[in-house]
């Protein structure tokens, strides 16, 4: 072992010294050149191509404002030939048919028609918005948010008002000015579609697939198949001309561009992905791909260009980029879209802020590298081993599927470095020579790290006794262990690799203990004691319930927030600070846009429960979020045995953190409390609820702590009330014990004396409060403990 090592080490100490010999700096082109760039005075969107008859080349594209139209026949010098003003918009986009280009947005005024028959000369264009079907009725056209136009030089309008919420098909080769329209959907929303062959395959993008639609007969046009992409947010989609290979982008942080194989429709299968590796700024967005001779051409906000070699669609590999952006590093900013269906590799991409940059790319080859991933203890495949490819400032990352394979390239000839790391394996560094158009095979034999048991004890702080069924979690970067502990207090983790652990222990109850980055090097036996406390981190799962009203599509989920398929700027998505593990509690529908999970009437977080009798005081805190729905309210509540005290209305924020700890103080003397629950409760209106954004919350860090009493409380019975909630009136049945005459007085939470009253007689009495203001008031009679609490609506 002392001689693995031993070299192990010397491996590392190369590996070090090579990557300094290399250019490690952000490289903000490759293989991918700027001929020329155009700045504009307003921010840019979409932009298209065109080639008239004497294979002139030009440049339509969309901005804020409006379309501008350069011509191209001198790359380096672009020079607009018109600018036309339309409604308008952030969002425009451009197709062409024929000699004829057609112009959407989402602001208003239906189709731009542009005629580019004689460009040089004269551009005329022309508004549309009323189109006609085949049957001669009357449709009209106000907004589409994309359009594509298929072989045959049909146009498919996707996402448009009120023609085609999914989409339209219009035909405009017997009169381009008036296309006819041979098809629309409004039952479902389609982002983008991609059409050829008369099968339309669409982003349904808040369904989060994409899908496939059999339209050769206009009339009865059929749903055959559909796909859930990665990231659930399906943007848009691109065919290969000869293969059956479809291209899907996520438009959501961190993203992955898929590749799928849809050879057999029953069988749909994702071939291979690809992430742009910036290690620092890894949330960039996806925006559109297209594609064209073996090659992907991919828009990143933020990220500008990247061209992707797909000769192989189960291994794609970065071959050349271009940053058009560099001022915003996260974010809706930087590289639309880019067209690179020109002669000869030239390409003209704009990005939102900078305009319009003409490119040339110089049809740079992958080299591939297939890495076959064993554990040298036994040969069998090593899964989900990550790669780390890089060579000149290039790199990649690449993992290993089920058999232990790894495919995964650079755009380049030269030495590369490899880093391979798995999960409960010592890494593996090597070098290697990478050749373009040809591909290296790998047998890499990964070390696994030594393995120890480890014997924890479980014990009462106070009375030194065992605790049995407390959750013991071992967990790092790596890995996260659950145990529970025996009737002896008793935990054996066997198999616990050689790492430092973190290692709680927690029981509802008492206080969460920890050991942090504890080094295991050997068999160990430790020992926690937990001392009596009601807290929650929810790193462990100590049985908080989740309960609804009405609605069984939405509940409250325990998780790291690493479930979701993308991250929110203005949500909570990460835990707290300062406590243990990475866990909260938040609402299902986070990130489901859906209606019919905007929540319908009551969801109750609730704690088990807690025995208060022990307490003549206790403060309350934690960290609660809340936001959306419509005549909504966001409540955290405190259930006694017979009472419940509203403790605060949750604010809104979205400055995507949790809001600050509510930290709440009650005297809960005279109270029965022996059974009491902390209750976050959010309530949506039950027929209005699809009126608003959806009614999402989150949770975390849950504590209570209690003054012990200071001599034993007289149990006293409490005032009967009703209603509860009340409007006007409240009863009152005073029990029989309470010395006459009673002075009976109703306070808010600050102690204020509100309203008084004096009864000569027990039994029941009434008590208009229609003077009081909506809130939570106290109910006390003077020189007793007799009290209760009331919600005024």
């Amino acid at each position: 072992m002392k001689l693995i090592l031993k070299i192990l080490h010397i491996n590392y100490i190369i590996y070090v010294i090579c990557l300094f010999t290399i250019d490690i700096n952000a490289q903000q082109s490759f293989h991918l050149q700027k001929i020329a760039q155009v700045k504009i005075p307003e921010n840019a969107s979409s932009i298209w191509g065109y080639t008239d008859s004497h294979r002139v080349e030009y440049a339509l594209l969309g901005t804020s404002k409006g379309l501008r139209i350069y011509s191209l026949e001198n790359p380096a010098n672009p020079q607009e030939l018109i600018s036309i003003l339309e409604y308008p918009s952030l969002w425009r986009e451009i197709k062409t048919s024929g000699q004829f280009a057609y112009i959407v947005n989402e602001s208003y005024g239906g189709l731009l028609i542009v005629d580019l028959r004689s460009p040089k000369d004269s551009i005329p264009y022309r508004f549309v918005s009323q189109l006609v079907n085949a049957e001669g009725d009357s449709l009209e056209l106000q907004t589409s948010h994309t359009l594509f136009v298929d072989e045959k030089g049909l146009i498919y309008l996707s996402g448009a008002k009120n023609i085609g919420n999914a989409f339209a098909i219009l035909d405009p080769r017997v009169d381009p000015w008036n296309p006819l329209v041979l098809y629309n959907n409004q039952e479902y929303y389609c982002h983008e579609v991609f059409a050829r062959n008369d099968t339309v395959y669409a982003a349904e993008l808040l369904n989060g697939v994409f899908s496939i639609f059999d339209c050769r007969d206009k009339k009865n046009v059929q749903r055959i198949a559909d796909q859930p992409t990665g990231g659930h947010f399906t943007h848009s989609v691109w065919l290969e001309k000869d293969r059956k290979i479809l291209y899907t982008v996520d438009e959501t942080e961190g993203a992955s561009v898929e590749a799928w194989d849809l050879t057999d429709l029953e069988f749909i299968r994702k071939s291979d992905s690809y992430k742009v590796n910036n290690k620092e700024y890894p949330a960039v967005i996806p925006h559109n791909v297209f594609h064209t001779n073996d090659r992907l051409y991919v828009s990143y906000y933020t990220e500008g260009v990247r061209i992707l070699d797909t000769r192989d669609p189960y291994n794609l590999v970065e071959v050349a980029l271009y940053d058009t952006h560099e001022e915003y590093l996260e974010g809706f900013h930087g590289c639309w879209s880019v067209y690179p269906f020109f002669k000869d590799g030239l390409c003209i991409a704009s990005d939102i802020e900078n305009g319009m940059f003409v490119l040339q790319y110089d049809n740079n080859p992958a080299a591939y590298l297939h890495a076959n991933i064993r554990s040298a203890r036994d040969g069998s495949s090593v899964q989900n081993a990550k790669m780390e490819l890089s060579s000149r400032g290039i790199s990649t990352e690449a993992f290993s599927g089920l058999n232990g394979l790894i495919k995964t390239g650079l755009g380049l000839s030269d030495t590369a470095y490899i880093l391979v790391t798995k999960k409960g394996f010592y890494p593996h560094r090597d070098t290697i020579l990478i050749k373009q158009d040809s591909t290296v095979y790998l047998n890499i034999d990964m070390l696994e790290l030594p393995v120890y048991d480890v014997t924890l004890h479980i014990n009462d702080r106070q009375s030194g006794q065992a605790i049995q069924n407390a959750e013991v979690v071992f967990y790092n970067s790596d890995f996260e262990f659950r145990y529970q502990s025996d009737s002896d207090g008793r935990v054996l983790a066997k198999d616990i690799y050689s790492q430092p652990w973190n290692i709680s222990a927690g029981k509802w109850s008492y206080r969460t203990e920890f050991f942090a980055d504890l080094p295991i090097n050997g068999n160990q036996d430790l020992k926690m004691e937990l001392g009596k406390a009601y807290q929650d981190d929810f790193l462990h799962d100590l049985q908080w319930t989740s309960f609804t009203s009405q609605d069984p599509l939405v509940h409250w989920r325990r998780g790291t927030f690493e479930e979701l398929a993308f991250k929110f700027s203005n949500f909570p998505t990460k835990d707290i600070d300062a406590d243990f593990g990475n866990y909260a509690y938040y609402t299902s529908n986070y990130e489901i846009s859906d209606t019919a999970y905007h929540l319908k009437g009551q969801l109750t977080l609730q704690s088990p429960p807690m025995d208060l009798s022990g307490f003549d005081e206790i403060e309350l805190s934690y960290h609660a979020w809340s936001y959306g729905g419509y005549e909504s309210t966001k409540q955290t509540w405190l259930q006694l045995t017979d009472t419940s005290l509203l403790l605060e209305n949750i604010p809104e924020n979205l400055t995507g953190q949790f809001n600050p700890v509510s930290k709440i103080h009650l005297k809960v003397k005279g109270y029965k409390r022996d059974s009491a629950h902390f209750q976050f409760k959010l309530f949506n209106h039950v027929d209005s609820f699809f009126k608003e954004i959806r009614l999402i919350a989150a949770f975390d860090g849950f504590q209570c702590i209690g003054k012990i009493n200071a001599s034993t409380e007289e149990t006293y019975p409490s005032i009967q009330l009703y209603p509860n909630p009340a409007n006007q009136i409240i009863h009152l049945n005073l029990p029989g014990n309470i010395p006459l005459p009673a002075s009976l007085t109703i306070s808010d939470l600050f102690g204020r004396n509100l309203l008084q009253r004096s009864c000569l007689k027990q039994g029941e009495i009434e008590m208009d409060i229609g003077e009081l203001q909506a809130g939570l008031y106290w109910v006390h009679i003077k020189g007793t403990a007799f009290k209760c609490s009331f919600v005024k609506i």
